[in-house]
């Protein structure tokens, strides 16, 4: 199916469809993705991403749910320690949107699994198989974004295929400046 004959729920994505257009909620919503690493980043954009409406969402992580997870990954309780993160994950996060299938890879994460995907979303994994999974991603025109955190820092690392046009409307170029000093005054610089 074309995207452009997509049908949206404009009373339920009114806000997302106001800030990102119509043509954009029409892409999202015919996307497959594939969410890798349910620790407290990967869970959360897998909660952004089941509530901005995307076609379905695929989960795999089959580490076992430590206690440290419990700090940073909040559809994790108590009772999950020992047993594997996307198991336990994927029925809490299919609540937040019941038009939004949610699913889980039960197997060994292999690159040709990816092909079956719009996009693929890695936390968490060796750099190693991020590279393969990366590579196949590429060569296949897969979204592909990889991204952690450290603490205070992080970096994500997009590749959208050779076929990805930014479409900016303004054409100008983004501004950029260095703080040298605030003033204290009501009408503060």
């Amino acid at each position: 199916m074309a995207d452009s004959n997509i049908e949206i729920d404009e009373g339920l994505y009114s806000r997302q469809i106001y800030v990102l257009g119509v043509e954009a909620m029409k892409k999202m919503s015919a996307s497959n993705v594939l969410i890798v690493g349910l620790k407290g980043l990967g869970c959360e954009i897998a909660k952004n991403i089941i509530l901005a409406g995307v076609k379905s969402v695929t989960l795999y992580d089959p580490q076992a749910v430590e206690i440290a997870d419990l700090s940073s990954q909040f559809f994790l309780h108590s009772e999950d320690v020992g047993k594997p993160r996307a198991q336990v994950s994927a029925p809490r996060l299919a609540e937040l949107n019941q038009y939004v299938p949610v699913s889980v890879l039960d197997k060994e994460l292999a690159p040709e699994d990816l092909a079956l995907f719009k996009c693929v979303v890695v936390t968490d994994l060796p750099l190693h198989k991020k590279l393969e999974l990366g590579d196949y991603a590429h060569q296949n025109n897969i979204c592909f974004i990889s991204t952690e955190i450290r603490g205070l820092f992080g970096y994500t690392f997009n590749d959208f295929g050779k076929q990805f046009v930014v479409e900016d409307t303004t054409g100008e170029e983004p501004l950029s400046g260095m703080l040298a000093g605030i003033e204290q005054s009501a009408e503060g610089i």
